[in-house]
Formats: structure tokens, sequence, C-alpha cells
């Protein structure tokens, strides 16, 4: 394993999960990572998915980035200098909580993402500081909004106008960020119609000028705020009944939960340097190198 002077993890190899939690190394104001506890296991797709029914609050988050060592070397850990490409303005990030313990190839594929042969895997793990949007349908209107008002008539054709105008109650219902407001069950009646809209952005017929400063959503992306692991079809080809159906959690949960990967987030674009707390690694062997333990927020 070698440490440069920006306190950087490179190249470093777990040969078990237990190796793992103990080859690992700091970034600027984070305590060192310590070897995980005996209790300490991996977050199962289970419990991942009652954390996404309740929205339960995220201590530190990762963003992660496959990318070829040779064709993109802009991508290396080193050199990446935002969390998201520099024209976005909102990127999407994951809960570290729900991929520590696991393989780096493993923890993008339950982002949605597919590692291809030669690639290594830059990942940004950091402790959440700023505002977080948990990227369900309501949360991507939200950003969509806040994008929109940023750019104003820069932007030229604005998603939100004309039949995809906000109504009053609408609108002052996408105020709010406090937890409770993105608990689906909390908006139900405002689902469909926040659903139906998140779809007509995301699907098209034609991208809209504010996707431009957002985060890609792929065909993995589910407008109840989470990726799946190999969706059975592109979800843009399904009728906006089924595209948007919630009957209840039980229901969802039977459904999805074999191809849950994992809560998505939408937050800005930060600077990576200016990040306090921030633990830079790259997996060079994403196969067989696991995303280490750092300890909880309250050790």
């Amino acid at each position: 394993m070698k440490i440069s002077s920006t306190r950087l993890i490179r190249s470093a190899l777990f040969a078990s999960l237990a190796a793992a939690m103990v080859l690992a190394a700091v970034a600027i104001g984070l305590a060192p990572p310590r070897s995980a506890p005996t209790s300490f296991e991996r977050r199962s797709a289970a419990q991942a998915w009652a954390d996404l029914e309740s929205n339960r609050p995220v201590g530190h988050l990762i963003r992660l980035v496959a990318f070829d060592p040779q064709k993109e070397p802009g991508l290396a850990i080193d050199r990446l200098a935002r969390l998201g490409p520099p024209d976005q303005l909102y990127s999407f990030v994951a809960s570290y909580e729900e991929m520590a313990g696991y393989t780096a190839r493993q923890a993008l594929e339950k982002n949605g993402l597919r590692l291809r042969e030669g690639q290594h895997v830059s990942a940004v793990i950091f402790p959440r500081r700023t505002e977080l949007y948990p990227a369900n349908a309501r949360g991507l209107l939200q950003i969509i909004r806040a994008v929109e008002q940023e750019k104003g008539e820069a932007i030229g054709e604005r998603f939100l106008d004309g039949a995809n105008a906000l109504s009053e109650a609408e609108a002052k219902d996408l105020q709010s960020t406090d937890v409770a407001s993105y608990r689906v069950s909390d908006f139900r009646d405002l689902y469909p119609r926040y659903c139906e809209l998140a779809r007509r952005f995301n699907c098209g017929p034609a991208p809209y000028p504010a996707s431009r400063f957002i985060g890609s959503l792929y065909h993995n992306w589910h407008p109840l705020g989470f990726s799946q692991i190999e969706p059975a079809r592109d979800p843009c080809t399904l009728p906006v009944a089924q595209y948007c159906a919630f009957g209840d959690w039980t229901k969802m949960r039977a459904e999805f939960l074999p191809r849950f990967g994992s809560r998505a987030f939408l937050t800005k674009n930060l600077e990576i340097a200016t990040i306090p707390g921030r633990i830079l690694i790259d997996f060079d062997q994403p196969d067989r190198q696991i995303i280490p333990y750092i300890g909880s927020r309250s050790e």
C-alpha cells in the first residue's frame, strides 16, 4: 500500500474482509479507519430497503467512478477535482454504510453500474455536511427546480413550465427538506404526479436543458429513490401507470428487493479538495479490493 503526501489510499489490496478493515488510510480531518469490530456486518439489501422506507439519515456518503486508466487518466482519484463532471451542479452519491464490506465491483453494481475489463474505481468517502436530497421523484423535482432557478433565463427551455408547472400545493410541499418529507408514505397523494413528471424528465422524448447540470439518470434508477441491479427491462418502456405504481411498501419490496442495489442521493457537485474528512481510494483491483470500514461517527 502506498500513501502519498496528500494522504491518498492507492492500490490497497484486501485479501479478506478482515484485512480490508486494517488496510486503509486517512484523509484530512478524519480519524484513521480502524479494524472492524467483531459485530460488524455488511448492510444487507433487506436492511438497506428498510432504510429506504424510513428514509434513515446517512452519516457518510460515497462517490464511485469507474474509469480506464489508459484512456481516462483524468478520472484517477488524485486528479479528480469534483464529485461529478465540472459542468454539473448536482451529482449522484450513495450511502457509504450500504457499501462498506463489499468489493469495489459489488459496490459499483449496487449503484446500478457495470465494471468493464481493465477498469479501476476511484472512490471518495466523506461525512455528510451539506444538504442531501434523496433521489426519489420528489427529490429530483427539487433539484430540477433549484437548477432552473439558479440558471435563470440562461437555461432556455424550463422543464417546470407549461403543462409541467407545479401547483401551489406541490410547490409548497417541495419547499420542505426535513427527513419525514421524503418518506413516500408521507407524500403518497402527490407521488403519482411527482413520478409522472420525473418520468417525463428522465425518459424524454428529448432531454431538457436542466439535465446537463444533474447527474445522469440511467435505466437502473427507480423513482422511489434507489438504483437497481440489472433491471428486468428499461423502465422508460413502461406505461406511466406501471412506471409509477405504488400500492404499498410490502408489494414494492416483494417485486424489487431481488434487484435492489442501494439508495440514491443527490448533493451539490462539491470540490473534492474542500470536503472536510474526505477519504480518497484508488481500487486498481476492484474485484478483490473491499470498501473499508472507517468507524461510525459516534465512535
